[in-house]
């Protein structure tokens, strides 16, 4: 019989992270398009010219010159296959970046997003040798807060009505984390 952690565990192994290509277009369109009335009640929503082939593509093709660049890293969450989320390092600078995830609401409460931030710590300090990370989240994302707070974030800074979500205004808080030098890049 499986335990929760378990379940969490199981699930960890079947996770996979993979750079966005141009090949991900409709996958992505049919995820974000499945799963953008559930985003929209956490986060921002997307412009409505983003859910469409041509959006999709060009966001792929933005994100793919920024990563080029060295300023972002797109990655796409799969389990079993199966995209479930999307995480990102975004304005890499040298020593900084900034970090941001979305999961499907069938892939929440299982630990995924613990494991996606982990795998970005990852990237951040071994791929691209950055310092800090930080993330904006509103002030009434529990989840998200709690995430970040697992792992070494702290709250650094308060924006007052800096997030539109939902049509309402949202105080956000500013997380930081200072990646630790042990970080093992095996």
């Amino acid at each position: 019989m499986y335990s929760r952690r378990d379940e969490r565990n199981r699930h960890g192994r079947d996770l996979t992270f993979s750079l966005l290509t141009p090949e991900d277009a409709f996958e992505l369109l049919a995820f974000e398009t499945a799963e953008r009335a559930w985003f929209e009640q956490h986060i921002e929503a997307r412009k409505e010219q983003f859910y469409s082939s041509h959006g999709v593509s060009q966001h792929i093709i933005d994100c793919l010159a920024l990563n080029a660049q060295g300023r972002m890293s797109p990655l796409l969450i799969r389990h079993k296959g199966v995209l479930i989320g999307r995480a990102n390092l975004r304005d890499i600078d040298g020593e900084n970046a900034s970090i941001g995830y979305r999961l499907a609401a069938c892939a929440c409460g299982q630990g995924i997003a613990q494991k996606a931030l982990k795998h970005l710590m990852k990237e951040a300090r071994c791929m691209y040798g950055l310092e800090t990370l930080t993330a904006v989240v509103s002030v009434e994302n529990q989840a998200s807060r709690r995430v970040l707070e697992k792992a070494g974030f702290d709250a650094v800074d308060k924006l007052p009505d800096h997030a539109r979500v939902a049509d309402r205004r949202l105080d956000c808080l500013v997380y930081r984390c200072v990646l630790r030098q042990e970080v093992e890049c095996a």
